[in-house]
């Protein structure tokens, strides 16, 4: 999803399809909660980390445990205010930093081996009563929930060897070294390092932290220099490094995405209409990233969440106001997309995704100021090496690029198909939304903007021989020879043609050099609401 959206609730229902879409509470027998339990990726894949801070904004301290369903079961709690959730491998710390390799000179080590007092405890509060009598005896103990079970264990070593031999200086009768799953997530004073409490519930249950210990109803949480609502989930897929996901209402997720997908200064109604669209669509799309653990990303291939500290308002009364409301077609929740600016209309689904869905379709727009939107009106220059250069890291066998060009355009004026063709005459053809993302190239920060645009541009083709050079300049569009029949057009590869001197026959060495110019209009996927 992106920015902007420029039309009042009332214009927005026409912009959609007025005589399909309702906006309502449920139909009467049809299960859409009005504030469900979300699950939003924060911290995941490549992204994920050995170790993840947590710190109280409003509310202090912090409730552990895990959830069954969307009933929390609190397990145990800390007062501090500042936490490290990290993985049960030895990871080092040094200024509040955390690393699993290649600490720093002088870091303390968060060891993964463990004593073990041998025994279970049949609740929280003995559990909690032993470890402080293992504290007491200069080794720092904390409570493990693991496999259902509340167990004690101290100390933090590097190996069970180093362990055991703290367990014999103790003379700790029974007690045993021991060290976490793969799935094990332990929490530590995030300035220090000390051990907290410990979370082990195998591939079936993950450590949900709960900010505040219940003296405030709706506690908001520092992470990752964002303030978040909600609780906080931790899973090690894999045993690797720690995914995290916000657990969130639906009310207080829109919160969150509202303000980075619209400006909080803009009208309350347009603000209505962005708040409407986003829900539908996390309905819609809930388990969108199951395979990963979670509903929702926190990206513009879900939609923009980053917590409520751009949040406002205005936007957190659009949420409010609009309670309990979704977008309906036929009595189901419409999958309702929206982006930055349309360029003039917008598109059938259709012509940019494989969906074909009755209310996403092209309407015509007159009603945008592309000259005050961003990427409104936009223009990227490509040369021909640039071009060859993208194809090629995105796994095509492409030869030298010497023409491109808009091959089919929708109805409402959209590029249905790209067409680029390369030095053997090989034509690439890449159709809908392909259109629009193929020249895109972060690495030489080049963009095409939306799927509404023109290409103009021309290549020069340099031939040059074995014993000299005859160059020759043509435009796009065919190379011709001129024979004892007059002008020719050539066939075959570019790299089979020869020239005939009166003495020899050349090999030929083919260069091309070519700019085009694509000149667009819009900024997104150009479906549903601009």
């Amino acid at each position: 999803m992106k920015k902007r959206v420029f039309f009042l609730l009332k214009r927005v229902t026409m912009i959609l399809l007025p005589a399909v879409l309702l906006l309502s509470s449920a139909p009467q027998g049809l299960a859409v909660e009005a504030d469900p339990l979300l699950r939003i990726g924060l911290l995941y894949g490549s992204a994920a980390l050995p170790a993840v801070n947590l710190e109280n904004h409003t509310g202090s301290g912090y409730r552990f445990g895990y959830l069954d369903g969307t009933s929390f079961n609190q397990l145990g709690s800390t007062g501090e205010t500042k936490i490290t959730m990290v993985k049960n491998r030895n990871i080092y710390m040094k200024n509040s930093l955390y690393y699993d390799a290649d600490p720093p000179e002088g870091s303390t080590l968060i060891g993964a081996y463990h004593i073990d007092l041998g025994r279970t405890y049949d609740s929280a509060a003995s559990a909690e009563s032993a470890a402080a009598e293992l504290s007491a005896r200069g080794v720092g103990g904390f409570v493990s929930y693991s496999d259902g079970a509340w167990y004690v264990r101290g100390g933090s070593y590097n190996s069970s060897a180093g362990a055991q031999a703290a367990i014999d200086s103790l003379g700790l009768s029974g007690a045993k070294p021991v060290t976490g799953s793969a799935y094990c997530v332990t929490v530590v004073q995030t300035n220090s390092g000390k051990i907290l409490w410990q979370f082990d519930g195998g591939s079936f249950r993950s450590l949900v932290v709960y900010p505040s210990r219940g003296e405030v109803s709706a506690p908001v949480t520092w992470f990752k220099g964002y303030r978040y609502y909600g609780m906080f989930e931790y899973r090690r897929l894999d045993g690797n490094n720690i995914t995290v996901i916000g657990r969130v209402s639906m009310q207080d997720y829109l919160k969150g995405v509202i303000p980075y997908e619209m400006s909080p200064s803009w009208p309350l109604e347009a603000l209505k209409a962005q708040a409407l669209c986003a829900k539908s669509y996390a309905a819609c799309n809930m388990n969108k990233h199951r395979n990963a653990g979670f509903d929702l990303c926190n990206t513009t291939d879900c939609q923009v969440y980053y917590g409520v500290s751009g949040a406002g308002a205005n936007s957190d009364r659009a949420v409010d106001e609009t309670y309990g409301l979704y977008i309906f077609h036929n009595g189901a929740v419409a999958n309702t997309f929206y982006h930055a600016s349309n360029g003039g209309s917008t598109e059938d689904a259709v012509n940019v995704w494989s969906t074909d869905l009755p209310y996403l379709t092209a309407v015509p727009d007159n009603f945008e100021n592309l000259a005050r939107a961003a990427y409104g009106i936009w223009q990227t220059t490509y040369t021909n090496e640039q071009i060859t250069q993208i194809l090629r890291e995105k796994g095509y066998n492409n030869g030298p690029i010497v023409s491109a060009y808009v091959d089919q355009f929708t109805p409402s004026g959209n590029v249905y198909r790209l067409t680029f063709v390369d030095s053997s005459g090989k034509k690439y053809n890449f159709e809908k939304e392909k259109a629009r993302l193929i020249l895109n190239s972060p690495t030489l920060k080049l963009y095409t903007y939306s799927q509404r645009f023109a290409v103009s541009g021309s290549s020069t083709m340099t031939v040059k021989g074995q014993g000299g050079a005859v160059t020759t300049t043509e435009s796009l569009g065919g190379v011709y020879a001129i024979g004892a029949g007059g002008l020719q057009q050539m066939t075959g590869s570019l790299s089979d043609v020869k020239i005939r001197t009166a003495s020899c026959v050349l090999s030929l060495r083919i260069q091309t050099y070519g700019v085009f110019v694509f000149f667009g209009r819009g900024h997104g996927h150009n479906v549903c609401m601009s």
